[in-house]
């Protein structure tokens, strides 16, 4: 199975990254809650989270590591590793292990308050964040041809692309049923255009086992230094009834199209 690293904490807002860790990272081997690495000039500590329900955390700490500190790293980490199932229990989802919809709402009002306090001067150009909702299409059809428990494979596997696709500072939810939604941070509008392409492309060509190939609508909308959460996910909302008014397997943004304009009366819209 291919890693994927998304990095705790998550800053939208930092412009630059450099991990010096990212050889490290990329190459890691857990093989214990507990080991030392040499790591070109430095001795780390690995502290190891094994999780059921969330991701697999692993904590690095740079230190003059002797055995009292590995003492109390190791009292430490068994009440952060209890700390870390009592909140993913409450804001993961059970099967595609992505935050739930409670995490999506307290996520969506802390960029809010964010870009509240910074004000962007070009929604064009300036690096920004942009929320997406993402519904698979026609998933009433894979339930009903082939059962639920293949419909549930589906939403793994298209969770999966999700964290492959996506950065570490972008912020990925399952909204509820075949919906998710992805905030994507520090992009302009152009390359935002980008990156949501390509992911339905991605998923365009991926062929789900037993299932075949499925597509994706995607509505987006802009985060500006005005908006409220409700208003974001009623444009971008509005921005996905679009695609499916217009013939699924697109990416609208709510910036672009006439909204109020009615789609086709004889289109074949699912709205649940």
């Amino acid at each position: 199975m291919e890693k994927v690293i998304r990095r705790f904490p998550v800053d939208f807002s930092q412009q630059e990254y450099r991990d010096e860790y990212a050889d490290l990272l990329n190459t890691l081997v857990v093989e214990a809650d507990i080991q030392i690495v040499d790591y070109k000039l430095y001795r780390l500590l690995l502290l190891h989270i094994p999780n059921s329900i969330g991701p697999h955390r692993t904590l690095l700490l740079k230190a003059e590591i002797n055995q009292q500190l590995i003492e109390l790293c190791r009292r430490l980490l068994a009440i952060y590793a209890n700390k870390v199932q009592l909140h993913d229990n409450k804001e993961r989802d059970l099967l595609t292990r992505l935050p739930n919809r409670q995490s999506f709402d307290m996520r969506l009002f802390q960029v809010c308050e964010y870009f509240h306090e910074h004000h962007l001067s070009d929604l064009v150009q300036d690096k920004g964040s942009w929320i997406a909702m993402l519904d698979i299409d026609h998933f009433k059809t894979v339930n009903d041809s082939f059962g639920h428990l293949y419909g549930d494979e589906v939403l793994l596997h298209f969770s999966q692309i999700m964290e492959k696709s996506f950065r570490y500072n972008d912020f990925l939810f399952r909204f509820g049923g075949e919906e998710f939604v992805v905030i994507l941070n520090l992009v302009d509008m152009a390359s935002a255009r980008d990156v949501f392409e390509r992911f339905r492309e991605t998923i365009a060509q991926f062929k789900f086992p037993t299932v075949g190939q499925i597509t994706v609508s995607i509505g987006v909308t802009h985060i500006d230094s005005h908006a409220l959460p409700a208003s974001l996910l009623d444009h971008a909302d509005k921005a996905l009834y679009h695609t499916k008014g217009s013939g699924r397997n697109q990416v609208v943004f709510y910036e672009d199209v006439d909204i109020e304009t009615p789609v086709n009366d004889d289109s074949d819209i699912e709205l649940f």
